[in-house]
């Protein structure tokens, strides 16, 4: 169906364009025909016949999400082809391609559909992409244009945007194939990249930041391993998870040096500047194969390739952190930076004396939420403040860091009486403005009704009645108070220690002590050497060098995470498999595990875990990957410690 309008629109030589331009004729003479001024009815009139039977020029310039144009260089030599891709998400009923003036077509229309995942606010959505590709060559040098395509969807008609493309002089011995033959690491070179992108390079102290490293690539690529990291001195950070950056589970293509790639982001970190000055971010590094096009085809039409291994390197970046501004500083700002919001309110503003109410003070927003100091409020000396119960919750934004503390004061007023709380303030450095902002609460009111246990300072000190049974029970719970009577027993009767069953339970525990110790010798003696004994202590003792690879994790320390846990995988098989670290190769750990009655999924996951370590130890580190296999050794030891009792 695509092809046949596409036929049909090229035998008849006319454009989305022409037909505009064609309409616009028309509308013009039929206006010149009539009077210069136009009755009010007639002019709505004719705007409606044209908004109702001419859609095209109201509906053709859409959004440009609707319709996108892709090329695969902006910028080119008139030797060179040309990749223009169409793609939409809206189903197609009709399709004109862009008119290729001064290009020849060497292929195309192709068509290619696909599911295409997008995320939005953390909900995905999956969609059904169409794209429609040309390859095309110039046929002259200048400013050429990709003229706009247009599609019909659900009855109304959209239209790309036109795309210029600089042509420049033909280059000698040009083609991608000699040189992928000729040199492949060249070619990867040429056609990967490691970039990194920092949203701010000149912020405040405290202010946030982030770091991206993203792959832009026109080849297949694998096996990519971290073999520098940069390190981030004098920085807070955060390390981004895949869940963070939702652009990676959809297919994103961007521009770099005005030449199509598709990008990955690998890496992305959140940093919060601790102190001024001016620091340098080292390159981060990594090793991956790539697949380079040799130029030649096999029986099926697929062009085959030769894998290659390359390093590719982001540029060394530099942060200047600026000073806040001493100026307008308020006493009480203790280093917040961002936007926020405050509130603050008592949960009962009347009580009795002797009751709790609650003050919570909550600050919202975006910027170092985690390394902001919530205000101290200030209280009366008759109304008694515990410390506070302190709740906070962040997570990160594509360019920041947003979330929430929130603190809960209880307060006690012992006198009775009307309190006033000051108002509460909070300051912090807003970045977009340059200023300092103050947040301020209305101040609040504590009434304390009815009578204390505590006397109003100035009356005597006359002890206070208590008649009512709650405030009996209340007492009892808060200050307790002297007890008027008292229970004594008579004095002929035995004290307890005077009875003989007293003896007999003095004695016994020295009676049976020995007694039970050398039942615990006999039989720890006799199991220590057990299978069952040996298959726990190795499983403990595995867990337990976990425990210090978790530590090293947590601390960015990845060599000696993966030595530790490469350590806690051998000792655990060498034990629990009863085998010497000499035969301990992976097809005799295989072999072992399957014969005392592992399955073949939990020898698997065992054997996984020990390579990913070897494989991180002697390969290089992935830290994206450091969690998982964490998480895949521990879950290993604990699935073969299952199966295998003995």
């Amino acid at each position: 169906m695509v092809n046949l309008l596409f036929d049909c629109f090229q035998e008849k030589n006319i454009s989305l364009l022409n037909i505009m331009e064609k309409r616009k004729n028309i509308r013009r003479s039929t206006f010149m025909a009539r009077p210069r001024y136009l009755p009010v009815a007639t002019v709505a009139l004719l705007l409606w016949i044209s908004a109702a039977f001419c859609p095209l020029s109201a509906t053709a310039q859409q959004p440009d999400d609707i319709i996108k144009v892709n090329v695969s260089k902006k910028k080119m030599a008139v030797n060179e082809n040309l990749t223009v891709e169409i793609s939409t998400s809206e189903t197609i009923e009709e399709f004109a391609g862009p008119a290729f003036e001064n290009f020849i077509i060497l292929s195309g229309p192709n068509t290619m559909r696909s599911m295409v995942g997008n995320y939005v606010n953390g909900k995905g959505k999956m969609e059904q992409k169409t794209t429609i590709s040309y390859l095309v060559q110039p046929t002259k040098e200048g400013t050429l244009y990709i003229e706009p395509a247009m599609i019909k969807s659900k009855g109304r008609k959209y239209q790309s945007q036109k795309i210029a493309i600089e042509v420049g002089k033909a280059i000698e011995g040009q083609g991608g194939a000699s040189l992928a033959q000729s040199n492949p690491m060249a070619a990867a070179k040429e056609n990967i990249h490691l970039v990194s992108e920092v949203s701010n390079r000149n912020p405040y102290i405290g202010e946030p930041i982030t770091i991206a490293y993203k792959i832009y690539f026109r080849m297949n690529i694998g096996k990519a391993m971290v073999s520098q990291m940069p390190k981030f001195n004098s920085f807070w950070t955060q390390v981004y998870t895949e869940n963070d950056m939702p652009e990676n589970t959809s297919d994103n293509r961007e521009y770099y040096k005005d030449e199509l790639y598709n990008v990955v982001t690998y890496y992305k970190v959140l940093l919060i500047p601790q102190k001024e000055g001016k620091f340098t971010i080292n390159p981060l590094s990594i090793n991956m194969l790539a697949e380079v096009g040799t130029g030649q085809y096999d029986y099926w039409g697929d062009e085959i390739t030769r894998t290659t291994q390359l390093t590719v390197s982001s540029p060394a970046e530099t942060i200047t952190v600026r000073p806040l501004p001493r100026q307008g500083r308020p006493a009480d700002f203790s280093g917040a930076v961002g936007q926020f919001t405050m509130n603050a309110s008592l949960s009962k503003p009347e009580v009795n004396t002797g009751e709790s109410s609650t003050l919570s003070i909550d600050i919202k927003g975006t910027g170092n939420i985690s390394q902001i100091k919530l205000p101290e409020p200030e209280m009366p000396s008759e109304i008694e403040r515990y410390d506070p119960n302190v709740q906070s919750s962040s997570s990160l934004t594509p360019t920041t860091l947003k979330g929430y503390q929130s603190e809960q004061f209880i307060l006690i007023p012992r006198v009775k009486g009307t309190y006033a709380i000051p108002k509460i303030e909070f300051s912090y450095f807003d970045p977009g403005t340059g200023k300092y902002v103050t947040l301020s609460s209305a101040e609040m009111t504590l009434k304390a009704t009815g009578e204390g246990a505590i006397q109003t300072p100035g009356q005597p000190s006359a002890p206070t009645a208590v008649t009512e049974k709650t405030d009996v029970n209340y007492l009892s719970n808060d200050i307790g108070f002297i007890r008027l009577t008292s229970k004594l027993e008579p004095s002929g009767k035995k004290a307890f220690y005077e009875k003989g069953w007293f003896a007999f339970l003095l004695i016994l525990p020295i009676i049976l002590t020995p007694a039970v110790l050398a039942r615990r010798i006999y039989i720890s003696s006799a199991d220590r050497n057990s299978p069952l004994a040996k298959a726990k202590r190795a499983a403990a003792i595995a867990r337990k060098r976990l425990g210090r690879a978790k530590k090293a994790l947590d601390k960015g320390d990845y060599q000696s995470f993966y030595r530790e846990m490469e350590t806690a995988l051998y000792s655990f098989i060498l034990d629990k498999l009863k085998i010497n670290r000499a035969d301990a190769s992976i097809e005799r750990i295989r072999e072992k595990l399957l014969s005392l009655g592992a399955q073949d999924e939990t020898a698997d996951e065992l054997i996984n875990a020990l390579e990913s370590s070897n494989m991180a130890r002697y390969a290089g580190v992935d830290p994206a990957k450091a969690e998982n296999d964490y998480k895949a050794a521990a879950k290993a030891i604990e699935n073969v410690n299952k199966s295998i009792k003995g």
